[in-house]
């Protein structure tokens, strides 16, 4: 897995920054405010994990664009939200 705050450096794939999971809804509405605020587009996926649990992820992309991505990684983790890089499936 990448750390927390190195650049990612592969550049095969489109990528998805997740800036936060959250069990209501609510808190994943907060958090993409706040990133729409710093000028960040992100969206919220709704998934129901095996035992029933439904999480509230907001991520932002897919990019295909390396430095742009670690560039907003750069602009949220000084705003204090660590994000978490998940490579897509394609």
């Amino acid at each position: 897995s990448t750390k927390h705050n190195s650049p990612l450096t592969q550049t095969r794939g489109s990528f998805t920054l997740q800036a936060g999971s959250f069990r209501q809804l609510e808190q994943a509405d907060k958090l993409k405010a706040r990133l729409a605020l710093q000028g960040v587009i992100a969206n919220i996926q709704t998934v129901t994990i095996n035992d029933g649990d439904t999480w509230h992820r907001v991520r932002i992309g897919p990019t295909r664009d390396l430095a742009e991505l670690n560039k907003t990684r750069k602009r949220l983790s000084a705003i204090g939200v660590a994000t978490m890089v998940v490579k897509n499936k394609n």
